[in-house]
């Protein structure tokens, strides 16, 4: 247990000097307007900590190596998608939507299968790694939209995810 807590603190650390040094100020930029930069963590940073800690949850509760292995690759597209959709669509309906699957809905969905039994678990894994599964496809389409710049696919895709995760919150 000591050891999950020490790779938790680590984790979140390398997160953030990852983060600064890709943010790293110019030489000829004023002391001042450097360590105000510092000072100022963007908001999808606070999401990628809330993964971590859902992460940890899921080895410190033992499940499923399948399940791990599952959340894990979410996980790692959604630390892929979160800083692209946040500094480059920053206000769009899909960096909205994406950034509450990341802080709200996996949370939602993963909590109550954590808190069941080992036995509950193993019953319902099949159902969850389906759900997961839908999760991370809707993700790699995501991805692909970023990627390839489809700005206008955006607010369809948003609204699509809306509905299918978030049970029409628009808020």
């Amino acid at each position: 247990m000591g050891g999950l807590i020490v790779a938790v603190i680590v984790a979140l650390v390398l997160v953030a000097v990852l983060y600064r040094m890709q943010r790293k100020p110019a030489d000829s930029q004023p002391a001042a307007d450097a360590a105000s930069e510092e000072s100022t963590l963007p908001e999808w940073l606070e999401k990628m900590q809330g993964l971590v800690a859902l992460n940890a949850t899921i080895r410190e509760h033992a499940l499923p190596q399948p399940v791990i292995a599952q959340l894990e690759q979410i996980f790692d597209e959604l630390r892929r998608l979160l800083p692209d959709l946040n500094d480059n669509y920053e206000g769009s309906e899909l960096c909205w939507t994406v950034n509450r699957m990341a802080s709200d809905y996996l949370g939602r969905v993963v909590t109550p299968y954590v808190a069941l039994s080992s036995t509950a678990r193993d019953e319902n894994a099949a159902e969850f790694l389906e759900s997961l599964t839908g999760l991370e496809n809707e993700l790699e389409n995501i991805g692909d939209l970023v990627r390839n710049n489809k700005e206008g696919d955006f607010k369809a895709k948003a609204a699509f995810l809306r509905v299918r995760f978030l049970g029409d919150e628009s808020a």
